[in-house]
């Protein structure tokens, strides 16, 4: 299963976050 990595932001994300999403899937939705 495809991951994507989000990098840490010091207010919007501070830890960062991995999601894993199915195939297909637009990084939008899998945002989301």
């Amino acid at each position: 299963m495809p991951q994507i990595i989000f990098l840490p932001h010091e207010e919007i994300c501070p830890e960062g976050a991995v999601i894993e999403a199915e195939t297909g899937v637009t990084i939008c939705d899998a945002a989301l």
